[in-house]
């Protein structure tokens, strides 16, 4: 695939009602996050003397204009905060939906190494949801198999809720996976994020996971099943570790 060149995103490619509109969001959101503070303790100042020419309530006004200077550095580091995290969710999203870090860094107006180094988890992310998607029917198919043998494993001594428990969530996850793939989105219905891959891989290296170390066949169905869970979790280990190259 041959990219483009890098374009810095600018807020000058907005007309001036549409930035206009944006200004007048952030400002809003600015004046009641530094109102909120400025009425907090923490944010007072040292009472200031006497000004000369002072007029009428000009040294209690300049005392509160000084708290909400104060309130007012604060509230841009929240911002920036709350900023920073929301488009790293943004990126994860964009990830769990088949964005490389080379799309990241072109949506950004940037490099691959660039996305890489301001979002360190997202190759992780890439990695497994490249794998899940490109093994989700085999997936399904062990995650079956595991589950519809319940009656054939048994547990340490001591751990036949945990065992029961752990089954009960493996029978939870592969239903819900089932579900996303008849709904014909990978969007979850409520929170509007991308939930297919995510959960297809909740459902194996979690759920999977803890049945396979608590499990013990008691059957050769139940030991079939359990050598080929394991399979997959060697798999999944495998495909989704870091590079040695990274």
């Amino acid at each position: 695939m041959v990219r483009g060149p890098q374009v810095e995103p600018s807020l000058a490619q907005l007309s001036e009602q549409e930035r206009a509109h944006l200004v007048g969001l952030a400002a809003d959101a600015v004046r009641r996050i530094t109102e909120t503070l400025t009425g907090h303790p923490a944010f007072g100042v040292p009472e200031g003397g006497p000004k000369s020419g002072d007029v009428d309530d000009e040294r209690s006004r300049r005392t509160d204009a000084l708290r909400r200077v104060r309130a007012g550095r604060a509230a841009q580091a929240l911002l920036s905060e709350v900023v920073a995290e929301h488009t790293a969710e943004n990126a994860a999203d964009a990830v769990w939906l088949g964005a490389s870090l080379a799309d990241l860094g072109e949506s950004i107006g940037s490099t691959r190494q660039a996305a890489r180094k301001r979002w360190p988890d997202l190759g992780r992310i890439y990695r497994i949801r490249r794998w899940v998607s490109g093994h989700a029917d085999d997936l399904v198919t062990v995650l079956r198999m595991v589950r519809d043998q319940a009656t054939g494993y048994a547990a340490p001594a001591g751990s036949a809720d945990a065992l029961d428990a752990a089954l009960a969530a493996l029978d939870h996850a592969l239903r819900g996976v089932l579900r996303d793939s008849d709904s014909r989105s990978v969007l979850d219905p409520e929170t509007g994020r991308p939930a297919r891959w995510l959960r297809l891989a909740d459902a194996v290296d979690v759920r999977l996971r803890t049945v396979v170390d608590l499990a013990t066949p008691t059957t050769p169905e139940a030991d079939t099943a359990l050598a080929a869970a394991r399979g997959v979790l060697a798999h999944y280990a495998e495909a989704t570790a870091e590079p040695a190259t990274e």
